[in-house]
């Protein structure tokens, strides 16, 4: 999802200190996928988080953005608060080219 453009944003639960404009390393599963570019940092409770934020996580229903999450950090409220990263991937995971 991440290389297809699907996945352009992730949540993480509590207030994460990245930065817009930041670049930073996608790691996932353990795997480095490549290098992305920060292009807007927003903290939301998990009540505010709508379609369009399901949607960028590359995902289809929020039902499906909550399992997800739980499997992750645990039961969590409808009060928690998530820091949404939405990137833009700008280089492969040696850090050249687009991905």
């Amino acid at each position: 999802m991440l290389k297809k453009g699907k996945k352009v944003a992730t949540l993480r639960m509590g207030i994460k200190n990245y930065k817009k404009g930041e670049t930073v390393k996608i790691i996932a599963g353990g795997e480095e996928i490549g290098i992305a570019k920060i292009i807007d940092v927003r903290h939301l409770q998990w009540n505010e988080i709508r379609r369009k934020d399901v949607l960028m996580e590359g995902l289809r229903r929020k039902k499906d953005l909550k399992k997800e999450l739980k499997e992750i950090y645990g039961k969590f409220g409808k009060n928690r608060v998530f820091t949404q990263i939405i990137f833009q991937l700008i280089g492969d995971e040696d850090g050249g080219g687009k991905v």
